[in-house]
């Protein structure tokens, strides 16, 4: 009985191995991929890889706002900072950003030299600080950039928009609960196509992101301003399952 089972298991794997010989396995460009393992009865399982996607609408953003001085002398570099990016915090709270919204992400202060007429020359310091700032009303983009640089006005520094949920939780759910499905499918399809049937699940592996929506803003400074515009767009939350089913 045992050499018949070896047998049948042989006879299998051929027509597996001519079907998949016809296939390019250098092709990545799937997002889904498939392995049918037939070994022993230890060893036996429908290897597959399920994604799961949900589109998601932006509802905070990430603003880096900040100032950066250059002055002959480091006291006067590092006063007119403060004073800027003073006047750049009063615009935040003015728009009711709160407090634990507001993060220093950079400090610098810089000795600058440039060469001039053949000469290393000592130009001044530069200061540089730089808030991100988390916003939670989408409308209020614009509104607050425009504030900001007006504010700051010639050492205003804007670098980096970004956008994001708040919380994602329920939207992985929702592609995990997908990516499983399409694995089922795709174990289902697999297993009829050679004469077997789906057992249960006996690993799983799980691997998530979601995007970072970068959009562009316009600005002008002119006495007819145009205001910044800002579109956030969507983001696509994203997770990738690998299932390993029994073959019952």
């Amino acid at each position: 009985m045992k050499k018949l089972k070896i047998v049948f298991a042989v006879l299998l794997l051929i027509p597996l191995t001519v079907g998949l010989a016809g296939c390019d396995i250098y092709d990545t460009s799937s997002d889904e991929s498939f392995i049918l393992s037939i070994q022993s009865d230890q060893d036996v399982g429908i290897t597959v890889t399920g994604v799961g996607e949900v589109e998601v609408i932006p509802d905070i953003a990430f603003v880096n706002i900040g100032v950066q001085v250059l002055m002959k002398t480091l006291s006067e570099a590092q006063q007119q900072a403060a004073q800027s990016i003073a006047d750049v915090m009063d615009v935040l709270e003015n728009h009711s950003i709160a407090e634990q919204d507001i993060q220093t992400s950079r400090y610098d202060i810089q000795q600058v030299w440039e060469w001039i007429n053949g000469e290393n020359t000592f130009v001044g310091y530069k200061v540089i600080n730089v808030v991100s700032v988390k916003i939670r009303d989408m409308d209020a983009i614009g509104d607050i950039i425009d504030d900001a640089v007006s504010a700051g006005g010639e050492y205003i520094v804007i670098n980096g928009i970004t956008f994001s949920v708040d919380s994602p939780e329920d939207y992985y759910a929702e592609a995990r609960l997908a990516a499983m499905e399409k694995a089922k499918e795709n174990a289902t399809q697999l297993a009829h196509s050679a004469g077997v049937k789906v057992g249960k699940p006996i690993s799983i592996y799980e691997s998530s992101y979601y995007s970072i929506g970068k959009p562009g803003g316009q600005y002008a400074e002119s006495d007819g301003r145009v205001p910044t515009s800002i579109s956030a767009g969507e983001l696509t939350v994203s997770v990738t399952v690998q299932v390993v089913y029994t073959i019952a």
